[in-house]
């Protein structure tokens, strides 16, 4: 009885590992000279990535395989200290004619205790490169807070098992904000950053 169970242990270890091996890696390529794009088809109340923050102490670059960033942002979506902030992460493919969902999605609830995670996506990316961490750790997206960032290059990569992405993507980036009672805010944040996959 031992041995059989043991033999069970085993084959779920080796399927794990092969599940992980299974991995594969994309680049994903842009489509636009400007990183970020809005949310098609939102009412007024949905602000897009330049209500988040203001971006004129910063320049953006790109050569189509990487984006170059230097300067910093300020924070100015007008939400108050103790809001939660939920989070969603979703990548779209473009097919006949039209958006459709992929399996590749996340959601947060309160993404702002997460936002220096060195395990996180949006850590990696961006967050990562922040000079003043200790000063603004605490205070998420509250307007006012000042992010400087040294200088450097965005490379999206990305691992994924299952379907292979290829063609047209957009990965979405959705934030809501909720106040002490659970209330949700008037304004919350879309955009997007359009483009392309590719299997390193």
């Amino acid at each position: 009885m031992w041995s059989q169970s043991k033999f069970v242990y085993q084959l779920l270890i080796l399927i794990l590992l092969e599940r992980q091996s299974n991995a594969i890696k994309y680049k994903f390529s842009l489509q636009n000279d400007d990183l970020v794009s809005d949310c098609p088809s939102k009412p007024s109340n949905v602000h897009n990535f330049y209500g988040l923050f203001d971006t004129s102490e910063s320049t953006f670059t790109t050569d189509f395989v990487s984006v170059h960033f230097s300067g910093n942002f300020t924070c100015i979506w007008n939400i108050q200290p103790g809001d939660r902030i939920q989070g969603t992460f979703e990548i779209k493919r473009f097919d006949r004619g039209s958006w459709q969902p992929t399996v590749f999605n996340m959601y947060v609830r309160d993404i702002c205790p997460a936002l220096y995670e060195k395990e996180q996506y949006w850590y990696k990316y961006w967050l990562k490169y922040v000079i003043n961490k200790e000063q603004v750790r605490d205070k998420c997206f509250l307007p006012g807070t000042k992010l400087f960032y040294e200088p450097f290059d965005i490379n999206f990569q990305f691992e994924g098992q299952g379907f292979p992405l290829t063609g047209p993507h957009k990965l979405v980036f959705t934030l809501n904000a909720f106040d002490t009672s659970g209330v949700e805010r008037e304004t919350s944040i879309c955009f997007e950053i359009l483009g392309e996959f590719q299997k390193l």
